[in-house]
């Protein structure tokens, strides 16, 4: 659930209840003994009541969807889950009811008449009294939003039906959110009113939108049964408004004698000067898209073909859309001597079998900052980054599928080779991001923002090799079709970035510990030297796994090494581990590790680009928790120490046999990626085929190049999360 809700909440969504706990706990027993299971033979059932967490998934889901058939004119609809959107208030009489009316009247009629009533099945469409029920946020929201009167908030009227009464309205942008603004804009909004009440109705509308000076309107119409009316709302935002958030809020009367209320935040972003791109920049934009982003925003570029010999750029961009499998690109090996490469959107044909990514085409309309203080960042907050205005373009607004026979006639797509089941797409309005990245777990990717289930996606990520950067933006900030202000920002906080970037030190690795953390480390294309006694380098990392107390390292070797400035990595140490090895005191806790939660690291920290679903263990264990003697993250299954020269993380991925157990693959995954992600901080670069595979063409006899290079396991049909979601 915390994977699943992580798309809505972000990391917030893995604080988890202790229902979860029991659940993954009693999960991991079946996946050890080999044994099937259905979903509600959980201690939990899934369909219960019992997850709280679950409510504000359910009050968004109604609030959305409810608005947006009614207004396309769906005349009904079920609330699936109904049953689990009230809780039994707290101290409800469960005793027998003995008293029940006889109604000696009727006792012949079909039915029954029951003398008394015990045992309830506990549902409340089922048992007990109204008032004995308590609706959750998704009951409320059902309640607001399934009145035979409705009025709430739409998005942008279109011209041909703002105002208009009418049984069938177009489909059009009243679903839009669009919130981001800057100060002059046009803002546009409408109140949306239907009648499915038995009698016409008058509703009186007033609304105000809260700026330092208020600016309101008022309007009245009447609206038959069965019919529906648009009221335009038009905000001209005054010069000087100033940053921040505002709130619209409208009121509806009705002759009815109820009143409905609606609200909508809008925010309005500083208007950010042009980059400064004081560089020689390079750009292969085919299709031309980059080209006009980057001319509006005085970005001054030398156009280069597939041919170009960079030797006199600084930076190389590549436009949207701009690769493809088997085209000509241009050769970006001068990465590794300091050539800076910014890639933007690119298809999803091109990153899976070009690059050779996992990725998904799940179009997100909200992402969450992992390095909230990133330069690319700068100016936005994770408000910001959510429904933005107009439709993203990178892929089509529908799904390109086929009707699987496998499946029951399900639509499939093929994803790493493999079909999969998908929903069906129906658009591309408000996306942030349209084609995502699964977080690779070789080489040295920094994801500066993740969304996606478990935030396993980042769609905007820089790497580094060599003296070198390429950073990939699968944020949808070319080719809108409106502008968005916070898609401006961060393009324009990007290019400046890949600008002034500079390489970070870059240290060799040395590895101590047991051979099976060895082979782990060198599959994701670390190279790795042994220590065979003797001083320790300061511009070197000591990775130290379990087993190290046979190493030949020593306290005293290890103490002067940290005080001339080198850096330690600890994986999965004992207590007996540290006591051997390191210079200064740490306690451990032998303690169950499932989740932990803590806020994003900084760009500056040796944790930056970690979060909590990297450390989430399907597999509940008891293991050594870092307590004493370090800062610690969460409960300890991470640690900083000795300078912020030292860190711990508690859980190595090698230790995670997924081969036999498929329960321990996605834990084995999210722990691959955060092992070469501290190490990434710490100034080890692990190699992988990226700058080969961006110049060179897929050739017609190679290999999948998604079978290796950036994952360290095979994928399977159950690893991609977004085919069971087919409904």
């Amino acid at each position: 659930m915390a994977k699943w809700n992580a798309q809505f909440f972000g990391d917030h969504a893995f604080q988890i209840s202790e229902m979860e706990k029991r659940n993954l706990r009693w999960e991991a027993k079946q996946f050890r003994e080999g044994r099937l299971w259905h979903r509600w033979d959980y201690p939990h059932q899934l369909g219960s009541i019992d997850f709280s967490e679950r409510e504000p998934v359910f009050g968004m889901y109604y609030t959305d969807n409810w608005r947006a058939f009614r207004t396309w004119g769906v005349s009904a609809n079920s609330p699936w889950e109904h049953h689990i959107l009230f809780n039994l208030r707290p101290g409800v009489d469960r005793n027998r009811r003995e008293e029940l009316k006889v109604d000696w009247d009727n006792l012949q009629r079909p039915g029954f008449s029951p003398d008394y009533v015990e045992q309830r099945y506990e549902r409340m469409d089922l048992a007990y009294e109204r008032s004995d029920w308590i609706p959750t946020a998704g009951a409320q929201a059902l309640i607001r939003n399934n009145r035979p009167l409705l009025a709430y908030i739409g998005g942008q009227p279109l011209p041909q039906v703002a105002g208009l009464i009418s049984p069938r309205p177009r489909a059009g942008g009243f679903t839009s959110k669009d919130h981001n603004f800057v100060a002059g804009q046009m803002l546009e909004k409408q109140i949306i009113v239907i009648n499915n009440s038995r009698v016409p109705v008058t509703c009186e509308c007033s609304w105000s939108l809260a700026l330092t000076q208020p600016i309101v309107g008022q309007s009245k119409v009447t609206v038959q049964t069965g019919q529906q009316a648009r009221i335009p709302m038009l905000f001209a935002l005054p010069a000087g408004v100033k940053p921040g958030q505002y709130k619209l809020i409208a009121s509806a009367a009705f002759s009815t004698g109820e009143t409905q209320q609606d609200e909508f935040t809008i925010h309005v972003l500083p208007r950010r000067p042009l980059p400064r791109a004081e560089a020689k920049v390079a750009l292969f934009d085919p299709k031309g898209e980059t080209t006009e982003l980057l001319k509006s925003m005085g970005v001054r570029c030398d156009t280069v073909d597939a041919k170009a010999d960079l030797g006199a750029y600084e930076v190389l961009i590549v436009g949207k859309a701009g690769l493809t499998v088997d085209g000509p690109a241009p050769d970006i090996s001068r990465v590794r001597d300091g050539l800076k490469v910014l890639l933007f959107e690119q298809t999803p044909d091109v990153l899976e079998n070009r690059f050779g990514f996992r990725v998904a085409e799940y179009g997100l309309r909200n992402v969450f900052p992992r390095v909230p203080d990133h330069p690319a960042l700068a100016g936005l907050a994770t408000e910001h980054m959510r429904d933005w205005r107009g439709e993203a373009t990178i892929i089509p607004p529908r799904l390109k599928y086929e009707l699987n026979p496998k499946f029951n006639g399900a639509p499939t797509v093929t994803w790493c080779g493999i079909p999969v089941t998908r929903a069906w797409r129906c658009g591309c309005r408000g996306n942030v991001a349209s084609v995502l990245i699964e977080k690779p777990a070789c080489g040295d990717f920094l994801p500066i923002v993740d969304g996606g289930f478990s935030l396993q996606y980042s769609p905007l990520m820089e790497y580094r090799q060599g003296k070198g950067m390429v950073m990939f933006c699968q944020m949808d900030v070319t080719g809108r079709t409106e502008i968005d202000p916070a898609a401006q920002m961060l393009t324009a906080n990007i290019l400046e970035y890949a600008v002034a970037w500079k390489p970070s030190p870059r240290r060799e690795a040395i590895y101590a510990g047991e051979p099976a953390g060895r082979a782990h480390l060198q599959a994701a294309g670390l190279r790795l030297g042994s220590h065979a006694g003797g001083e320790l380098k300061a511009d070197q990392v000591l990775i130290v796994g379990p087993g190290s107390k046979t190493i030949s390292v020593h306290k005293d070797a290890v103490s002067a090494f940290l005080k001339a400035g080198g850096h330690l990595l600890a994986i999965g140490l004992t207590q007996q581990d540290a006591d051997t090895l390191l210079p200064f005191k740490v306690s451990m806790n032998q303690a169950e590790h499932i989740d932990a939660y803590f806020d994003p690291p900084g760009v500056d920290s040796l944790l930056a680009g970690v979060g909590p679903a990297d450390v989430h263990n399907r597999d509940p264990r008891t293991i050594p928790l870092v307590s004493v003697g370090a800062s610690t993250v969460g409960d300890g299954v991470l640690a900083v120490a000795s300078g912020d020269n030292v860190v711990f993380c508690q859980l190595a991925p090698w230790q995670f046999e997924y081969r036999k157990n498929f329960g321990l693959k996605r834990t084995f995954r999210r722990t691959s990626f955060l092992l070469t992600r501290l190490l990434g901080n710490l100034g080890v670069r692990g190699e992988t085929p990226l700058l080969t595979r961006l110049s060179t063409p897929v050739a017609s006899n190679e290999p999948s190049r998604w079978l290796q290079g950036f994952y360290l396991d095979e994928p399977e049909e159950w690893d991609d999360p977004y085919r069971f979601f087919r409904w």
